[in-house]
């Protein structure tokens, strides 16, 4: 293992951590990674579905979806041969 250090949590906490990690073969670094990662996608998630949301309620960017949406039937019916 690299470098290590020492964080300092409640009893209760390091007794959750160690649970989890029997429970899934993993040691503590990697359930905490693994929960590090978890709270990332959590967030990019949280980004994407705002982002989406204000496009949805945007008149121009609104346009601009139907629009694709109208053509897609034409474009799934376009066959293309080589």
């Amino acid at each position: 293992m690299g470098d290590t250090t020492t964080v300092k949590v409640q009893t209760s906490t390091r007794d959750l951590l160690l649970e989890l990690g029997a429970a899934r073969r993993m040691s503590a670094d990697q359930v905490i990674v693994a929960a590090l990662e978890a709270m990332r996608r959590d967030e990019r998630r949280g980004r994407a579905a705002a982002e989406a949301r204000a496009i949805k309620d945007d008149p121009i960017d609104r346009a601009e979806i139907e629009a694709i949406q109208a053509g897609l039937p034409q474009m799934m019916g376009t066959r293309v041969s080589c």
